[in-house]
Order: structure tokens, then sequence, then C-alpha cells
């Protein structure tokens, strides 16, 4: 006999499917919700034998932003959880789950949606399986929601935070980079050929006034750029047209293009740019990619975009022009133009930190099916 051979009578290991759950709502309409669930979906894609994705009510259109593989089972809207429970339950040993990155909601309307979070997370480790929650940052948290987030996120073996503030909220210890800073650097123009300066804007805050006008214009006649409005989020579209009149700038509409076009025609636009404007986070994350300086200057900043961005060492990029005059915003402005080589260093460190990341994920999945 040769030696290693199985004996006759020991019985053949079969091997049963292995199956990953991947959230990935979202409105197609926001380019910067697209880039944070497609970085989630290539942590889990190549993870299991069979991918589960919930989209809720995400159209066609978002399947593709988000490249969600052939095969893949796909469950849309809010009808089919019962389903992605039943599935979930059912499932073989050691499945993965992975929740969505981003921004996440914790006021009193969210505590069912947390308790389903919760049983899912005790579900997955009961089958020896592996939770994964990319970066998120905590907003609007009362008492029993992030009671709750707290204890699922503590099962989970990985529960990342984008900034210090919500992971102290949860009791969490690991701080990492947005995972928006994982969707590619790229080279795009050298400074000298950069001519354009591009601002996008929220379409639900009021309209800047004639101090932040004239303070970006001159900035951008000192400096030599052209001024450019574009849009990432459908609803500022109008904002960015009234945003390009005031400033006398080129504005970019989004009109009937197709999402996947629009984002890279925006990330064309940022390949070009010296300095980009914006009170949107994954605004400021894809052109910061793309080697532009990030700049927040608005009236009362909420502080996500500051503590996102101090987590992966950048800092003093945003401004309340509120409590600022002209001179000081156009002070404020040429400084950060001269910034270039800084972002891209600590963007290049960033990207390299959620590619370890994704890396150790996957591991702990091999390790956990070994």
């Amino acid at each position: 006999m040769t030696t290693g051979a199985r004996s006759p009578a020991e019985p053949r290991r079969i091997r049963r499917p292995t199956r990953t759950f991947v959230s990935l709502t979202g409105p197609a309409g926001n380019i910067g919700d697209a880039l944070i669930r497609r970085g989630g979906l290539e942590w889990a894609i190549g993870t299991s034998d069979e991918l589960v994705a919930y989209t809720g009510a995400g159209p066609d259109v978002w399947l593709r932003q988000l490249g969600v593989p052939t095969g893949t089972r796909v469950l849309r809207s809010k009808r089919s959880v019962a389903r992605w429970l039943w599935l979930l339950a059912t499932s073989p040993g050691r499945p993965v789950l992975v929740f969505e990155a981003g921004e996440v909601p914790l006021d009193r309307g969210n505590v069912l949606r947390e308790t389903v979070f919760l049983a899912e997370t005790i579900i997955v480790r009961l089958k020896r399986g592996v939770v994964v929650r990319p970066p998120r940052g905590i907003r609007a948290p009362t008492n029993l929601a992030l009671w709750l987030h707290a204890r699922a996120a503590r099962l989970s073996q990985f529960a990342l935070w984008r900034e210090s503030g919500s992971a102290a909220l949860a009791g969490g210890e690991r701080v990492v980079p947005d995972i928006g800073f994982g969707a590619g650097l790229r080279p795009g123009l050298p400074d000298g050929e950069r001519d354009e300066l591009v601002v996008s804007l929220r379409g639900t805050r009021p309209l800047p006034g004639a101090t932040w006008v004239a303070a970006v214009r001159d900035t951008a006649a000192s400096a030599g750029l052209r001024i450019r409005t574009v849009v990432q989020v459908r609803e500022d579209e109008q904002r960015a047209r009234e945003l390009a009149d005031a400033l006398g700038g080129v504005f970019d509409p989004w009109g009937d293009t197709d999402p996947i076009v629009q984002e890279q025609t925006l990330r064309d636009r940022y390949d070009r740019a010296r300095l980009v404007i914006s009170d949107r986070m994954h605004v400021l994350v894809l052109a910061a990619l793309s080697g532009a300086v990030p700049v927040e200057l608005v009236p009362h900043p909420t502080g996500k975009i500051t503590a996102a961005f101090a987590s992966i060492g950048l800092h003093d990029l945003s401004r309340d022009y509120a409590t600022t005059d002209a001179p000081a915003m156009q002070r404020f402005l040429k400084a950060q133009i001269e910034r270039s080589e800084e972002v891209r260093l600590r963007v290049s460190d960033a990207a390299a930190q959620l590619a370890y990341i994704e890396s150790e994920v996957r591991e702990t999945i091999r390790a956990a099916r070994a």
C-alpha cells in the first residue's frame, strides 16, 4: 500500500460549500456611496464559493457601478430581508459577513435595525465564521442603538473605525483610513500643469455669500487657475450650476450621463485640479487620490471631514468661513495649494494600510476554515 493512502474504511471528507454575505445598499445618484460600497465588495469577492449581496432598493445601474460579479445571488428590497436572514441562518459552517462601510446612524429609529445586525453577528460567530465591519463612523448616537452597535462590534473579528471619536463611542480601538482611500491612486498631471480649482458643495446648505465667492475667485485668479464646478451627488446639480454662475466658472452637469461614466469624468477632472473645495467627504477623498489638495471651506463644518482626514495624518484642511473674513480665507486657500506633496504621501500611506487590512481579512477567513 502506498504510504499516506486513505484506508478503504476511512470515510471520505466532503467539503461543504462556503458562503459570504455582503451588504451593498445605497443610492445610485451618490458616487461617494458607490465608492465605499465597492470597497467593501472588493474585500468580500473571492472569499467563498457563493456570494450573497443585499442591495436594498438599488437599481440595475447600482450593481454595475459597484461591479457586482456575475453569479452573485442578489437580494433586493426590504421584503428580501427575511430571505437574507434565512440564508444566513442555514448557511454552511464558517460563513463570512461583511457589513457596509461609511456612516452609521444610531438614532432611536435604528434600534430595530441594530438588533437585527447584532443577531446576524451572533449567528455568524456561532457558526465559527468571520464578521467584518469595514471603516465606519457613528452619527446621531442614542443610548440603546449605540449599546447594541457596540456589542455587535465587539463580537466581530474586524470592527474598524474611520475616526477616533466613533471608536471611543463604541469602545473600539482600531482607527484606520476611510475605505474610500483604497479606490486607487492616480498620478494625475504634474503640479505645474494643473490648471483648475474645482468646487462641489451640498445643495441642501445655503449658497455661500459674497465674501466666500470673492475669496475663491481671487485665489483662483492669483494662482492662474480656471474654476470648475462638478456634481458628485445628483441632488447637488442645481447648486453646482449656481456656484458656476457666482464664481464665473465652468459648470459640468451630470444630466443623463451614466453614473459609471460620470465617476470617470470626475476623476479625470480631479487629475488636473490643484485645489478641490467641498463639504462632501468623498469628493475630497477622490480629489486627494488624484493628487489634488482637498479643502473644506463652509460655515459651521460638522467635523466629519476633519476627523477622517486626521486619521491619515492630514490636518488643517477645514475652515469655518462664518468666522473668517475674505483675506483670511485667501491666505488659507493659498497655503493649501502648496500642500500637494504632503497630500500624496499621506494618501499613499492610507492606501497601503487598507491593502494590508484586506490581506489580513482574507488570511483570517482562510484560517477560520483551515
